[in-house]
């Protein structure tokens, strides 16, 4: 029998950084890298991206699977596949995808000799498993984010599928208490794991540097679920009360509306679109800025957020956070605690939240100490990559210790 330094483990996933300046999922990349050498060895399986070959991260092999000519390989990354299935060119290139991607998978956990598959995004990644799990006896962990319930709830065929997929699986896990009662609902399982990420932008310096108007900071995808249209419908009540200036920063295919919206609503001189930032600049905004705010919602699809790392790492830097109250958020941000929350789609609320932030600055302070407590620890990366290596070796070694640790996560 194996022990847990000589486990090879693989990370399955649609995306992952394509080099070492990319910043495509920094909370797994950053997991990886915190458990790699205390296992046997990790390894990364991942689809090609437009005809991206095998390279290595982090002093970590990637491997990435072909599953259509060069020019059609995009399914994945960037604005990521829940969005871009809606389109059926993509729907179609899903078939090859999951096909090949069964083939590879297999292939090579043969070749590695791979004990424990960690499948990001059960579904549709979960079926990449069946082979191993069932043929060659590699222990399944499937940890759920929320995309794929997301995708469930629209179609009863991926419902099905998914809850097959998820009672299979050796071990569930999930990124907030939010994507766990999701996966319960699916499955019918009650004991799944919560294993959220932590920050990934380190705090930059002790002090923060406000700057002179106070700033509003948001930091993601610019797509619909993050509420970005909430947030300019709300700035007109915040202004007639306190001027500020906002930092919008990311891409997504709702920002050339919320331009626009914006430039409606004569916010121009206001509101900044920043664009992709690096983790240097984007440490540089968190210093700055007086607040966070985050108004995400439930979009037409029924997704919203899994958890946030952008609100860890708001936290992390003692910032006071205004946040919707959906999804995983509630697990990061506590009312009146960690932060402040408003319900979503509510201009009004989202607007009184943001004045009362920038009218107290002892409660400002207060929120913003209590966050960065509660982030140091409950998202501490050293307790998040322990759990991670406990989950691997109890799978492979003692599968009744995963039981007790479900009922106390």
């Amino acid at each position: 029998m194996k022990n847990e330094a000589n486990l090879n483990v693989a990370v399955v996933t649609s995306t992952y950084a394509r080099n070492n300046e990319d910043c495509q999922v920094p909370w797994m990349r950053e997991l990886v890298r915190r458990v790699n050498g205390k296992v046997g060895s990790v390894r990364i399986f991942a689809p090609s991206y437009k005809g991206l070959a095998d390279h290595e991260i982090d002093q970590v092999p990637v491997h990435r699977f072909r599953y259509a000519p060069v020019g059609m390989e995009a399914l994945t990354h960037d604005e990521g596949a829940p969005n871009k299935t809606r389109k059926i060119a993509y729907k179609l290139l899903a078939i090859p995808y999951i096909l090949l991607g069964i083939i590879a998978v297999t292939r090579w956990c043969l070749k590695h000799r791979i004990d424990v598959l960690h499948i990001h995004w059960p579904f549709p990644h979960g079926l990449w498993a069946i082979i191993p799990r069932y043929i060659l006896g590699v222990k399944v962990v499937a940890m759920s984010h929320g995309a794929e319930l997301a995708i469930a709830r629209r179609s009863g065929v991926v419902k099905k599928v998914l809850g097959w997929l998820l009672r299979t699986a050796h071990v569930r896990c999930a990124n907030s208490s939010h994507t766990a009662n999701e996966i319960k609902a699916v499955s019918g399982c009650d004991d799944t794991i919560i294993t959220p990420y932590g920050a990934t932008v380190a705090a930059k310096g002790a002090e923060s540097t406000p700057t002179a108007v106070p700033m509003l900071l948001f930091c993601g995808r610019l797509i619909q679920r993050k509420g970005i249209d909430v947030l300019l419908k709300a700035l007109p009540k915040v202004l007639a009360q306190q001027e500020v200036k906002v930092v919008i920063t990311g891409e997504g295919d709702s920002k050339a509306e919320w331009q626009a919206l914006a430039t409606r609503m004569h916010l121009d001189d206001v509101v900044t679109f920043a664009g992709f930032v690096s983790n240097e600049e984007l440490a540089d905004l968190y210093n700055q800025c007086t607040a966070y705010v985050h108004p995400a919602i439930f979009d037409d699809n029924g997704d919203t957020e899994g958890l946030g790392v952008v609100l860890i790492e708001a936290l992390s830097y003692r910032k006071p956070v205004i946040a919707s109250s959906v999804g995983g958020i509630v697990d990061v941000i506590k009312d009146g605690k960690t932060g402040l929350l408003v319900p979503e789609k509510n201009t009004t609320a989202l607007a009184a939240a943001i004045t009362r932030v920038l009218a107290d600055p002892a409660l400002a302070a207060r929120l913003g100490e209590q966050g960065y407590q509660h982030v140091e620890t409950f998202f501490d990366w050293e307790r998040i990559a322990a759990q991670t290596l406990a989950i691997y070796s109890d799978v492979v070694h003692n599968p009744a210790a995963l039981t007790a640790e479900s009922r106390t996560a």
